[in-house]
């Protein structure tokens, strides 16, 4: 292996260090954009998102929100983007 696999494997595969409690963005990306502001308040409870349109694709078919909140922990940040993920009306979260 070279220096430079090494150091990328040991990036990626490196925890983020992350100091909670923090404000948290997730971008959220589906076809319905009103459907997608009702999964990620849902997912939230009870922690009420600050929700903004991010982007809309160059045809009109999807949409991308970015949901802003604070979480206390890594357990609830993880716990929140399994829930939104859950929904088959969501294409992807970052």
């Amino acid at each position: 292996m070279t220096a430079k696999k090494n150091i990328q494997d040991s990036i990626c595969h490196r925890k983020p260090d992350i100091a909670y409690p923090c404000e948290w963005e997730y971008k959220v990306i589906g076809t319905d954009k009103s459907k997608l502001e009702e999964i990620i308040i849902e997912a939230c409870q009870p922690t009420t998102p600050s929700i903004a349109l991010s982007n809309v694709s160059s045809k009109g078919r999807y949409y991308s929100l970015n949901a802003t909140l604070r979480v206390e922990n890594e357990e609830v940040r993880l716990a929140i983007f399994k829930r939104i993920m859950q929904h088959p009306e969501v294409k992807m979260v970052l």
